[in-house]
């Protein structure tokens, strides 16, 4: 039986550039050979490949009647372009490897609520591990921007490429609604949430937090009317596909002549805007309807004397998260239960149920 022959795979095979290929204007770049006329390259380095790319692409062109003179010189030009190209091409991607890499750190700190001076914190740390592992790579990591104006100024691109996107989606709506709820930080500072939820006319649903907007001074029904207009004006949303208004209920959200969610629809019908716009009251919260139905007075009355006798004592306290550490609980302690506060009460059961 005779031996099996594997298959030859010229890819594989080690070609060198010749460089008397040049006479077909190719050149070598990053192990391939290149045409410098129309910057094509062939699959493996063979004059044959070469000749015939020459033969069929370019021997009709104004390169073929050179003569050996003006083809070398014309060789040498090309060369010369397509070197600085490649070197152009290099920079241009490595530059933006390097902003992007800031890019990506100044949203890590967005996100994360980190203050903008953190970047510099963040760099000095990231040289100390280049030095320790890989040095040679030092000035590639030098090179990217992390002072407190650049991740200022990445952070509020970033924001405008985000209401850009938010803009043209809310642009595409066939019909959309409103969502209106307004509290009260814990700075006193009022702030109204608007929620958008819109259809496209491929119904396509998309349900977005448009914007927060802080109420200084009173928070009439006017008020909020002028935030959420301006919020309008703002997004580019054609009031004429508005057709639901949902509030939390508030007297300045749904009164009947100075409410904000009556001074929009009145506005629409002043605009012209002649389609049916439903008001809702109010956004439920599901904590607080679970609070006015739901009797928990057994178990909480049980969990509230174990959680107190535990933490009323000292020794206990200890001994308590001596354990926990021991069996290394996601919780290191309880929590005290408060009257004021009905999500105290989840908050207070979930620990001592993950426990």
């Amino acid at each position: 039986m005779s031996a099996i022959v594997k298959k030859r795979k010229v890819d594989l095979e080690c070609w060198a550039f010749n460089p008397e290929w040049e006479k077909y204007f190719f050149t070598e770049c990053f192990g391939q050979a290149q045409c410098l006329i129309c910057l094509e390259t062939v699959a493996v380095l063979k004059e044959y490949n070469m000749r015939r790319h020459w033969e069929t692409k370019h021997q009709a062109s104004s390169f073929a009647s050179m003569s050996a003179a003006e083809r070398k010189e014309a060789i040498v030009k090309l060369s010369g372009n397509q070197k600085s190209t490649s070197l152009f091409r290099k920079q241009t991607t490595e530059a933006g490897k390097v902003t992007r890499a800031s890019y990506e750190v100044s949203r890590l700190l967005a996100r994360r609520m980190k203050p903008f001076t953190d970047g510099d914190f963040i760099k000095e740390c990231i040289m100390v591990v280049i030095d320790s592992l890989c040095p040679e790579k030092r000035s590639a990591f030098e090179s990217v921007s992390l002072s407190p104006r650049t991740v200022c100024r990445r952070i509020e691109e970033m924001s405008d490429s985000v209401n850009d996107s938010l803009k043209t989606c809310c642009s595409n709506f066939y019909a959309f609604s409103l969502a209106l709820d307004e509290s009260t930080d814990m700075k006193d500072t009022a702030q109204l949430a608007i929620f958008i939820r819109g259809v496209t006319a491929a119904l396509q649903v998309y349900e977005v937090f448009l914007q927060l907007v802080p109420l200084h001074g009173t928070t009439t029904g006017q008020d909020i009317f002028d935030a959420v207009l301006q919020c309008v004006k703002q997004h580019s949303l054609d009031l004429s596909h508005l057709v639901c208004v949902t509030t939390d209920g508030a007297p300045a959200m749904t009164g009947k002549k100075k409410g904000a969610a009556s001074l929009l629809v009145r506005h629409c019908e002043a605009a012209g805007h002649t389609q049916p716009i439903h008001k809702v009251h109010c956004i439920i919260h599901q904590e607080s309807l679970c609070s006015k139905s739901a009797n928990l007075t057994d178990v909480m009355s049980v969990v509230v004397k174990v959680v107190n006798s535990i933490l009323s004592r000292s020794l206990n306290h200890r001994q308590f998260q001596a354990l926990t550490d021991e069996v290394n609980a996601h919780y290191g302690d309880l929590l005290y239960f408060c009257e004021v506060r009905w999500l105290g009460h989840g908050a207070m059961l979930s620990h001592v149920c993950n426990l």
